[in-house]
């Protein structure tokens, strides 16, 4: 039986409750903040702040790691790596308190009746009205003139009488596409238009409903507006049409007579044409007098933080808002710090060398596992208390663990590591050696950061718009961590095969097969195919930069070094990545398709470009050359055979093939 380092069992677990743990509220986060009743854009907005405080994190929990190891400028060494284990469960304890916390900031109630804003317009021009939130309260006014951005929908043919009751007649029923002009949206969010401004039309309404004569053909609503340069433009609406964008600007409150809305008239030449059949015929309503015009429902009135329409709604608790962003932000900090943290604590207890083998890979390997397990068994519960408090007993259990055990072997790094073979004659000269590679490694986990994060943050909204459940955004989880188990193993071996580099151009290229995927799938099962390849996009890459900077790095930086991939990776990258991604939400199908076309085509360039600047002139100019031994002269080889009719056969040795040849 092979030998077993019984000093990492304890390791082991630690990682196993921390991934886990990790597992249980990550890939709900997302959706906590939804229930929590944030907008989108608030939404957003935690999702790019959050990453650049959490960076903060494995910034100064690195170099101060490194610091308390001692051995430098006469400080003492740390015999024992206490130092390290009181850091990691510092955060392990920190973070369970924080996301606690986030459970007790009030849920943002939104009313809901407010939000309805409508269109109505006719020949003569239109106006908006907006609904009370409590009748008798004062409208909102602006001072001048504001300019309105706003999608309209399920615009309809109304009579307009004495006291606002609309007769409607829908238009005829039309399979043609839409204009070009229309903006794409999204059809999940859109209701059946009946909404309160209808209830309040019917509510004070006191006309005798009439009988109608049905309608052979009905036109389609047009909204027209002239331009800036004086161009008269409409839009046709129909019930297969997506919601019209409209750029108007808004007049001042025209007057309060009706205590139950408001009503904004549309300044500018802005006009629904009519059509021959209601200004001549009058087919509406053949029973009574109609002035004829076309009512619509404002899409999403205050889901934009610049709408003008938020003066005029209901008053909403901000403040849950930003008690949600301060803590997130602040929680986010120490998990990133972890991970730096445990990386490090890895590294040096494996106690690779120049000369040997470490077993790193079996410890991400323990680690990949609980984060498989404890995903969709989360995602199946369905409920955020027993996700966080999960969480906070893991990261309990694991800050005890640390504490207690003495003889996990994280006593700092000794220097013979670098000198042993040669590899570093002065310990800083890896740093004025390596500096260009690891900078150049720096920027490649950058980028390979974006790409990742430009679906990770929004992947839970994306699958729950495809009437997917918690169990799918488990399962994503999975599909990617669970194999990566069986390769973590041999990790190592399959890095010096493949190469570092070779395995990081790699990723990119699964990056065009990822976002091409994602722009064509809507079943959320099928999904699950695209997220398998973050075994190779995620789980292979951060281990191959792990042991990749493991040996670039000094050994008294070993902690810095194992921040530097969750800097830029996990914080820099989910910023950039996530303000990118973000433009695909609120998800439409043609931002959607726009969005991840446009991350599979920059992966394509960036692999492209990557493959070619290795192989055709970073490798050959700076590849080690085979050191050949000198071939010996013929009369000591034929001193050396007996017989004088033999000679030996060359031997080639592949030097890149030794122990601690490693090659990047």
């Amino acid at each position: 039986m092979k030998y077993i380092n019984r000093n990492l069992i304890t390791l082991k677990f630690v990682l196993f409750l921390f991934f886990g743990g990790i597992g249980c509220i990550y890939p709900f986060l997302p959706l906590h903040m939804t229930a929590k009743g944030l907008s989108v854009d608030e939404k957003k907005i935690v999702s790019l702040v959050a990453p650049c405080i959490a960076l903060l994190g494995p910034a100064v929990a690195g170099p101060l790691a490194d610091k308390l190891a001692g051995g430098t400028g006469g400080t003492p060494r740390s015999k024992t790596g206490k130092y390290l284990r009181v850091m990691i469960a510092i955060c392990f304890i920190l973070s369970a308190i924080l996301y606690w916390l986030l459970m007790v900031v009030p849920t943002i109630v939104r009313n809901h009746h407010s939000t309805t804003v409508g269109l109505v317009c006719g020949s003569a021009g239109g106006e908006i009205i907006v609904e009370k939130c409590i009748p008798g309260k004062p409208c909102s006014e602006w001072e001048a003139e504001g300019i309105a951005i706003f999608h309209v929908t399920n615009c309809t043919y109304s009579c307009e009488t004495v006291s606002y009751h609309p007769t409607t007649i829908t238009p005829e029923q039309d399979t043609s596409a839409s204009a070009d002009y229309e903006e794409h949206y999204d059809e999940a969010a859109i209701g059946s238009g009946e909404g309160p401004i209808e209830a309040f039309y019917s509510k004070n309404s006191n006309a005798t409903h009439s009988k109608h004569t049905p309608l052979q053909h009905v036109p389609h609503p047009h909204l027209c507006y002239t331009n800036e340069e004086n161009q008269t433009y409409c839009h046709v609406y129909s019930l297969h049409s997506k919601p019209v964008r409209l750029r108007v600007p808004l007049k001042r409150l025209s007057n309060e007579s009706n205590s139950g809305v408001c009503k904004y008239p549309i300044s500018g030449d802005f006009h629904c044409r009519m059509g021959p059949q209601f200004d001549h015929n009058n087919t509406i309503d053949l029973n009574s007098a109609c002035n004829p015009i076309i009512k619509c429902i404002v899409h999403n009135p205050y889901n934009k933080s610049n709408s003008v329409f938020i003066e005029s709604a209901c008053s909403v608790n901000t403040s849950s808002f930003w008690w949600y962003l301060v803590i997130r932000s602040i929680a986010d900090i120490f998990p990133a710090a972890a991970v730096a943290l445990l990386g490090a604590a890895i590294i040096i207890a494996t106690r690779e060398t120049s000369t040997g083998r470490g077993d790193v890979g079996k410890q991400f390997a323990v680690g990949a596992l609980g984060l498989a397990i404890f995903a969709p068994i989360i995602g199946a519960i369905d409920s955020f208390i027993v996700a966080f408090s999960i969480y906070s007993v893991f990261m309990v259990i694991g800050a005890l663990i640390l504490l207690i055990d003495y003889n996990m072997p994280l006593s700092p790094p000794e220097w013979w590591w670098h000198t042993r073979c040669g590899l570093l004659a002065v310990p800083m000269s890896s740093i004025r050696k390596y500096g260009l590679e690891i900078a150049a490694l720096a920027l490649v986990l950058l980028l390979l950061g974006i790409f990742w994060n430009g679906i990770d943050p929004y992947l839970p909204w994306h699958i729950i718009d495809m009437s997917g459940d918690g169990v799918n955004i488990g399962l994503t989880i999975t599909v990617g961590a669970l194999p990566a188990v069986l390769f973590f193993i041999f990790i190592e071996k399959i890095v010096d095969y493949c190469g570092h580099t070779n395995l990081l151009i790699a990723a990119f290229a699964f990056y065009i097969i990822h976002y091409t995927a994602l722009s064509c799938i809507e079943c959320p099962w099928l999904l699950l195919l695209c997220e398998a390849l973050e075994i190779f996009t995620l789980h292979i890459t951060w281990v191959t930069a792990v042991l990749y900077l493991r040996h670039l790095v000094p050994r008294r930086f070993t902690a810095s070094g194992q921040a530097l991939p969750v800097i830029t990776h996990f914080c820099l990258g989910r910023l950039i990545g996530g303000l990118i991604g973000g433009l695909a939400y609120p998800r439409t199908k043609y931002r959607v398709v726009e969005v991840y076309e446009g991350f599979a085509s920059a992966a394509a360039i960036i692999a492209i470009i990557y493959f070619s600047l290795y192989h055709f002139y970073l490798k050959p100019k700076y590849a080690a050359p085979v050191a050949e031994a000198e071939r010996p002269s013929p009369a000591l080889i034929q001193s050396v055979n007996g017989n004088g009719a033999y000679t030996p056969l060359r031997v080639y040795h592949n030097g890149k093939a030794k122990k601690g040849q490693f090659k990047y």
